[in-house]
């Protein structure tokens, strides 16, 4: 969100640099138990989809926008179902992925929209095989937290920054237990393209310049 909202409010000044490998290409799934007999949106409509908070790139905006696309009205074609959210240390309130899957898991919710990334994780924690649930959807892929620059920040600073993250080696054992802290194999190159979906969530939401 931060990042959009950067390319947002100072296009051509505000600049992608590079990224984690596990940001790059990520989507967000709308899941659901194998037993809950829904396979596809048609199978959706009618039920009870759990998501996180308005302002979530993730768990939010960009599959909300993106179903609005496909013919699926949040608003209309289902029944979206709160579940409390949690406190964290900045303070803010979100509906986070673990909370989402559980109630898909219990039984609070039919179907719930997660981040990909944290599938595995899900599915290790409640002892599930992936057989055990059913992706009813998916976005289209985009890129999830970069580096970003500032406008007073030279193109040569800001290429020199890039080269030695891109440079970093996974198999120098400071380095590797730093990216598995980080969740990444690797940093790669970024440009502003990936956020094209989230920036045009933000404008639909009327959250540019919002700070949260």
């Amino acid at each position: 969100m931060a990042h959009a909202q950067l390319l947002l409010q100072a296009p051509g000044t505000c600049r992608t640099l590079a990224m984690r490998d596990t940001d790059e290409d990520v989507h967000s799934l709308i899941v659901a138990r194998t037993d809950a007999a829904i396979a596809d949106l048609d199978d959706l409509r009618g039920r009870r989809l759990a998501l996180g908070v308005d302002i979530s790139s993730e768990l939010y905006l960009v599959p909300t926008a993106q179903l609005a696309e496909d013919g699926f009205d949040i608003k209309s074609d289902c029944e979206l179902v709160a579940l409390e959210p949690t406190e964290y240390s900045n303070l803010q309130m979100w509906v986070d992925d673990r909370t989402i899957f559980g109630a898909v898991m219990d039984g609070r919710a039919d179907a719930g929209v997660i981040f990909e990334p944290w599938l595995g994780y899900l599915l290790r924690r409640h002892e599930l095989a992936p057989e055990d649930i059913v992706e009813v959807w998916r976005t289209r892929p985009y890129c999830h937290c970069a580096f970003t620059s500032s406008p007073g920040l030279s193109d040569e600073t800001s290429e020199r920054f890039t080269e030695l993250l891109v440079a970093m080696d996974p198999d120098d054992p400071e380095i590797a237990e730093m990216m598995r802290m980080e969740h990444l194999s690797k940093w790669v190159r970024a440009t502003d393209d990936g956020w094209t979906d989230l920036m045009s969530a933000v404008e639909k939401a009327d959250l540019v310049g919002k700070i949260f």
